[in-house]
């Protein structure tokens, strides 16, 4: 069956069948429905892209086709037509390979910064410009390392477009999943394996990733956790499986485990956490106001009913430092504590972590940690 557009698109791009279909029988299709297809064909993607490149230039096709197209020629490039100018950043074969060879030095960076955040893809409310706030604030901290949780398809493919300057690596591409976001001029990807969770009845697992940043090496672990308290066993038995990936790392490795874990403090207990472990918002000084990472009292994106309020720290980050250790966390603090433009929402029900790294080398000696919360806009 053919797709329909309206009226004035159909005479616009020659539709064989205006002669035949009357206005009754088109306003039977929802319009944004026949663009939404529209697009998809034209620029072979699915309905999920179609949706944000539309809804962002009010429903014209026209534009919103050539913007996707504009965006995916190399370069630097400006969208001034959609709800407002966008910077697009993108990156060629040709380019990215230059890239690369000019990029390659023998002296590590002396510092690098790492975030994780849940960014909730599964509330539809606002997503498009939540989601856009997100891929601002990971570029206003220039982070060299991003764990997502909780992405789904359609943020996902907005969140490459708007940040081609990452490579994006996902442990799953269906309902919703995690990414390991690396800077492609900062850090190097090695490989990457995927730990099911047989245990698990919410599609869960264990992303990693092998990595380098000069000379030092990581092994990155980024999860989603069992959700809720009904599923405390099942999370701790996940959770052992991540410590154990940790313990397994070879000594000359840093390790750095994250994500929204759903942790509640007996539970790390009951994991049994590694003496070679550190979580490190108590490493850097356990700060009152970075505690809570799910905080219905401060983040309105959930109404919950009732006085109460809780207050949970779901979202956390361990390290397993090398031996000697080549790297020490400076700054543990959060993101997203302001409302998304133009909305009443959060960037996401859970606020994001940033943690600052210096590289250290191997002069380092023990293990060092600094409650310094300088250099960074975050809290």
């Amino acid at each position: 069956m053919a797709t329909l557009l309206p009226l004035g698109r159909r005479q616009l791009l020659g539709d064989p069948y205006m002669n035949l279909v009357g206005t009754a029988v088109a306003e039977k299709f929802p319009p944004e429905k026949r663009l939404v297809e529209k697009f998809a064909e034209i620029t072979g993607t699915d309905e999920a892209c179609a949706q944000f490149y539309l809804q962002d230039r009010k429903w014209d096709l026209e534009r919103s086709v050539n913007a996707f197209f504009e965006a995916r020629t190399g370069g630097v490039n400006i969208l001034n037509d959609g709800d407002e100018p966008e910077v697009v950043v993108t990156f060629d074969s040709k380019t990215a390979s230059v890239l690369s060879k000019c990029m390659v030095t023998e002296e590590p960076p002396k510092n690098f910064r790492f975030i994780t955040w849940n960014v909730d893809g599964l509330d539809e409310k606002n997503l498009k410009k939540r989601t856009k706030t997100v891929a601002r604030i990971l570029e206003r901290e220039m982070v060299d390392i991003v764990f997502l949780q909780e992405l789904v398809p359609q943020t996902y493919s907005y969140l490459e477009g708007l940040l081609p300057q990452f490579a994006f690596v996902v442990g799953d591409t269906e309902n919703y999943f995690t990414a390991i976001l690396l800077r492609r001029t900062t850090v190097y990807c090695d490989g990457k394996t995927v730990v099911p969770f047989t245990n698990t009845v919410m599609g869960r697992n264990l992303l990693c990733v092998e990595a380098h940043i000069g000379d030092v090496k990581l092994n990155l672990l980024n999860t989603h956790l069992e959700s809720t308290a009904e599923h405390s066993k099942e999370r701790v038995e996940q959770l052992k499986i991540a410590f154990r990936n940790m313990q397994s790392s070879s000594s000359n490795v840093t390790t750095i485990f994250a994500g929204d874990l759903n942790l509640r403090d007996k539970e790390v207990t009951e994991g049994v956490l590694p003496s070679s472990v550190f979580d490190l918002w108590e490493a850097c000084g356990r700060r009152q106001e970075c505690r809570w990472t799910w905080d219905t009292m401060r983040n309105t994106n959930r109404n919950m009913p009732g006085h109460f309020k809780p207050r949970l720290r779901f979202d956390r980050v361990y390290m397993k430092p090398a031996i000697p250790p080549v790297i020490t966390p400076k700054h543990f603090g959060l993101l997203g504590l302001e409302k998304a433009p133009g909305t009443q929402s959060f960037p996401s029900d859970h606020w994001g972590i940033i943690v600052h790294f210096e590289v250290v080398g191997k002069q380092a000696g023990n293990f060092k940690t600094s409650s310094s919360s300088g250099g960074s806009s975050s809290k």
